[in-house]
C-alpha cells in the first residue's frame, strides 16, 4: 500500500503516464482476450511486452526518486522523453510512422 500511496503523493512524469497507460490497457487486454481470435495472439503479447517494459521503467523511476527531488526528476525525464522524439522525427524522415 505504501507504493500506491507514493505514486499518489509523489508522482512523476513516468508514474503519471504508467498510471494513465495502465488505466486504459488492462480494459483493452481484458476484451481483447474474451474476443480472443487466433490471428491476435501475437499483438495481446506484444502488449503485455510493453507493460513489463513500462513496469520496469516505473520501478526505476521510483528507486530514482528516493535520491532526486520529485520536480527536479519530471523535468530531467521530460527533457529525455522529448529528445528521443525529437530525434526519433528527424532520423526518420520526419515522420513518426513505423511504416
Amino acid at each position: 500500500m505504501n507504493f500506491i500511496s507514493d505514486l499518489i503523493k509523489k508522482p512523476t512524469f513516468i508514474s503519471v503516464i504508467f498510471i494513465i497507460l495502465i488505466g486504459l490497457g488492462i480494459p483493452l487486454i481484458v476484451y481483447q482476450l474474451f474476443t480472443f481470435h487466433s490471428s491476435e495472439s501475437l499483438g495481446i503479447t506484444i502488449e503485455v511486452i510493453f507493460f513489463l517494459v513500462l513496469s520496469g521503467l516505473l520501478v526505476i523511476d521510483r528507486f530514482l526518486l528516493r535520491n532526486i527531488n520529485n520536480k527536479k526528476l519530471s523535468v530531467i525525464e521530460a527533457v529525455l522523453i522529448i529528445g528521443y522524439l525529437t530525434n526519433y522525427y528527424f532520423t526518420h524522415d520526419r515522420s513518426f510512422s513505423i511504416g
